[in-house]
C-alpha cells in the first residue's frame, strides 16, 4: 500500500487552512509527490461535486404559471350573495308584516322577541362566515324590525 506521511495535509491545503510557509513547502512536496497530488485532485473534484449537489434546484418555469392558475381560481359560491339577501329582506319584509297585524294584541311583545333572537342568530352565522355584505344586509334588517316595533309599541 502506498502512503504518504504528508497526505493528512491535503485537506488543510485545500481549504487554506495551511500558514503561508506550510504552504509553500507543500506545494514542493506536491511536485515530487504522486501520492498527495493524486489526493488533492480527488479532494477537489469531492469539493466541487458538493458544490454541484448542494445547489437548490430550478422549477421549470411552466410549474410557476400552472401553480399560480390553479391558486388564483376563485370558486364560486355556493349561494350567490344576491339570493341569501333577497331571502333574508323577504323572511324580514314578511315579519313585519305579521309584527304590523299583531300590534294590538299582547303577542307583540313576544314576536319582537322571537325575531330579535332570529335576526341575531343570523347576524352571529354571518360573522363567523366572515360576509360582510350579508352582515351589512342583517343590521339594517334589524335597525328596520327594531324602528318598526318600536313605533307599534304603545307609549307608556
Amino acid at each position: 500500500m502506498n502512503s504518504c506521511s504528508r497526505s493528512t495535509s491535503v485537506l488543510s491545503y485545500l481549504l487554506g487552512e495551511l500558514d503561508e510557509d506550510e504552504r509553500v513547502l507543500f506545494e514542493k512536496h506536491l511536485d515530487s509527490c504522486s501520492i498527495c497530488s493524486d489526493e488533492l485532485e480527488l479532494e477537489r473534484i469531492l469539493q466541487s461535486r458538493l458544490v454541484e449537489c448542494t445547489q437548490p434546484d430550478t422549477a421549470p418555469p411552466e410549474l410557476r404559471l400552472t401553480v399560480l392558475k390553479r391558486t388564483l381560481t376563485v370558486q364560486k359560491p355556493r349561494f350567490p350573495f344576491w339570493q341569501i339577501a333577497v331571502t333574508l329582506l323577504s323572511g324580514t319584509a314578511a315579519l313585519l308584516v305579521l309584527l304590523q297585524v299583531l300590534s294590538g294584541s299582547r303577542l307583540l311583545e313576544t314576536s319582537f322577541r322571537t325575531l330579535i333572537r332570529f335576526v341575531d342568530e343570523i347576524f352571529i352565522t354571518l360573522v363567523q362566515a366572515n360576509s360582510l355584505p350579508l352582515m351589512i344586509c342583517s343590521g339594517i334588517a334589524l335597525i328596520g324590525i327594531t324602528t318598526t316595533v318600536a313605533s307599534l309599541l304603545p307609549e307608556e
